[in-house]
């Protein structure tokens, strides 16, 4: 074999989409690699959904179902056996043998499978931002940190997830306090480290939003012995659904033939789940989740736009299921009389005093006012401010590197993963995780995200073959 230098990959994010990136590129490399991960904190593989701290912050779907390798899908499920990460988190264990552990857990299991890379010096975790990206006439790439150090890559992955939240526009003029003494307190991200320390029992909480991360708040409220009035609004008020209580197996098809509208899928769900009123409507989503890359691809860029308008709403509450701790707590708090949950939006919120007083229109029109002394917004990602939520990507999006894909879920992306511009698209540029799921629409869901970095491997593995300076292989 003949030695040569690494082609060396530089992974912009090293939340879950990055680090399982790295782990399938340098589990069994074919083509001598180095893998630069660039992620400010000190766990890789946590990202926003998996660094929660609090304990009710759990996974929404069984243990069995997360790993990061689809080739072995039990394997998160092996490695809880194995330690003593969630034994004694009696929360965590349902009586049907279904394990639901903190988010944070499965965090440090991702963390465990990086770790032999990281002590063989395949894979350097550069604690850091990157501030800049620009790419020489030699093709190669050079990000620059917030530290002032630059760095040289053959080819750049874009693993950065969602943006951050973004207030409400009735909300956006009021200073975000971050003194526990101040009143009154408006948290524009709950998933922020001790972002609800400064809420008192005895609080009124106003929540903007109804979804999972409206869940996770009440939990944690609850926990801290929440007992004042919490209402939690959206426009349609819907909740996230349930998982089945029994065990379901995905089931149905949805592509013979496919739907080329958004109204003919919808139509052909509804059928096919009323037409099975004995088995669970769970097992039918799962199948359309599973079906749903192809499932896009044959829709239009019109009947896209139309699903995202009108549909989302609903996949998103039926999709994104609450786990059964989670949603044991919500349903104590609402039968407790402490959480409502409304189908209303915001007119006007003023500061008096100590309180904000809110104005809401319900869905059917009436008027409502109500005092609180905390608001907590939960409306998820700013997915609009993709391009602008960090100082690297403008400079892509200046060097005409990067464009939002048409649908605006995320970026341009190719079939192949690279990011696209128009026509055009460079073959050492990929987008990894979330923000490619304009193309292949259901990329939020961890079996899906890891199917997706298997893919890119191959194909990253396979363009460092073609541009290496001898195009030598190791045998695999």
């Amino acid at each position: 074999m003949t030695t040569q230098r690494s082609n060396i990959v530089a992974i912009i994010g090293g939340g879950f989409s990055g680090a399982a990136l790295a782990w399938h590129l340098l589990k069994k490399p074919t083509v001598p690699l180095s893998v630069l991960i660039f992620e400010p904190r000190a766990l890789l593989g946590s990202g926003v959904a998996y660094s929660a701290e609090d304990p009710n912050h759990r996974i929404n779907v069984p243990a069995s179902r997360m790993s990061i390798d689809t080739k072995h899908p039990l394997d998160f499920l092996e490695w809880l056996a194995a330690t003593s990460a969630s034994r004694e988190d009696k929360g965590a264990h349902r009586p049907d043998g279904q394990i639901y552990p903190a988010r944070k857990v499965f965090g440090h299991y991702v963390a465990t499978k990086l770790a032999p890379l990281l002590e063989a010096h395949l894979l350097t975790h550069i604690p850091s931002l990157v501030t800049d990206v620009q790419k020489l006439p030699t093709g190669k790439w050079i990000l620059t940190t917030s530290g002032g150090e630059t760095f040289e890559a053959d080819t750049l992955v874009i693993a950065t997830s969602h943006p951050a939240p973004q207030l409400p526009k009735q909300l956006v003029s009021f200073e975000v306090p971050l003194s526990a003494k101040t009143y009154p307190i408006l948290i524009d991200d709950p998933w922020k480290s001790d972002a609800l320390t400064s809420i008192k029992p005895e609080d009124r909480v106003l929540i903007i939003g109804t979804g999972l991360s409206m869940a996770d708040t009440v939990a944690s409220l609850i926990a801290n012995k929440h007992n004042a009035p919490i209402l939690a609004i959206s426009r349609r008020g819907q909740r996230s659904k349930g998982h089945s209580p029994t065990p379901v197996t995905a089931t149905g098809d949805f592509l013979s033939p496919p739907a080329v509208s958004a109204k003919e899928l919808l139509q052909r769900i509804r059928q096919i789940i009323a037409d099975n009123p004995d088995t669970p409507w769970q097992a039918f989503l799962d199948r359309v989740r599973e079906q749903a890359p192809q499932i896009w691809e044959h829709l239009g860029q019109t009947e896209r736009r139309r699903l995202i308008r009108h549909l989302r709403p609903f996949w998103d509450t039926h999709r994104f299921r609450i786990s059964p701790p989670t949603e044991n707590i919500v349903n104590m708090a609402i039968q407790k009389g402490i959480l409502r949950i409304k189908a209303a939006r915001v007119l006007t919120v003023e500061k008096e005093g100590k309180t904000f007083q809110v104005t809401l229109r319900t869905r059917c029109g009436q008027i409502e006012n109500q005092i609180v002394d905390a608001i907590i917004s939960t409306t998820g990602p700013a997915h609009i401010n993709i391009l602008s939520s960090q100082p690297f990507l403008k400079s892509l999006v200046k060097e005409g590197y990067i464009e939002m894909d048409s649908s605006a879920l995320g970026l341009h992306v190719s079939a192949d993963g690279n990011a696209q511009v128009g026509s055009r698209k460079d073959i050492s540029l990929f987008v990894a995780g979330p923000l490619a799921r304009g193309r292949f629409g259901e990329l939020m869901g961890l079996p899906e995200v890891t199917l997706y970095a298997e893919k890119l491997a191959c194909t990253i593995r396979a363009q460092a073959a073609i541009t290496a300076p001898d195009n030598t292989i190791i045998a695999s």
